[in-house]
């Protein structure tokens, strides 16, 4: 299951880069975000909660830089 969490994690991290980049999209989307999901394959509550794991794994990752980096400084 963890590997299928990645690959809609990949997945959505595409979509929304190419939301940076497409005007069209990018208005699509901020019309109906829940909407847009739909139209692009997605379950808009799947990927809230994709995007919550994304940024928790974020989070940790930069809680151990900072961590790793306090250690050095004592």
């Amino acid at each position: 299951m963890e590997s299928e969490e990645s690959e809609l994690q990949q997945k959505i991290r595409e979509l929304y880069e190419k939301l940076e980049t497409d005007p069209n999209l990018e208005k699509e989307y901020l019309k109906d975000e829940k909407q847009f999901l739909q139209n692009n394959g997605f379950d808009p509550e799947q990927v809230k909660d994709a995007i919550m794991q994304i940024h928790k794994d974020r989070i940790s990752a930069l809680a151990d830089v900072l961590k790793d980096q306090g250690e050095k400084l004592d």
